[in-house]
């Protein structure tokens, strides 16, 4: 019988996975992009939401008239159903049902946030979101002297 006992990577091995994984990561991340229909647009907003058995706050990171990702250490389950109140340039809250698409985990593997796929988007609820992404992606027209 062969002696199969691990061994310790070396220094090199070592970098040589995490520039492997971060090539993975790096490649994930544009196939991700490639999927989306809908420009993202920089939106900070706060964010709380329910799902079938958790409630959760967060902020936004990006948002686009397909969805939102959403920044909370307490992300529903992927696949999962969740209705949103997003606080959208200090106006009214927008409520929205939506349905986790996928998470994301910060450097040590521990859950960061997660992608959002607006679901059942009313009329009124497209342009509300519409008007708040075109200010959002807009100079200010005026600027402190």
């Amino acid at each position: 019988m062969a002696n199969t006992a691990l061994k310790p990577a070396t220094a090199e091995e070592a970098e040589e996975m995490r520039a492997s994984l971060e090539v993975e990561r790096a490649a994930e991340r544009r196939r991700q992009e490639e999927l989306r229909v809908a420009e993202r647009v920089e939106l900070r907003a706060a964010i709380s939401g329910s799902s079938s058995d958790s409630f959760f706050v967060g902020f936004s990171e990006n948002i686009s008239e397909g969805g939102v990702f959403v920044s909370t250490f307490c992300p529903p389950a992927i696949g999962e159903g969740v209705d949103l109140s997003l606080a959208l340039d200090g106006g009214p809250a927008l409520l929205v049902r939506g349905e986790v698409r996928w998470h994301r985990n910060n450097e040590r593997g521990e859950p960061s946030g997660c992608g959002v796929r607006f679901v059942g988007l009313h009329p009124e609820q497209e342009e509300i979101l519409k008007d708040a992404l075109g200010r959002a992606g807009r100079e200010p027209l005026f600027y402190e002297a």
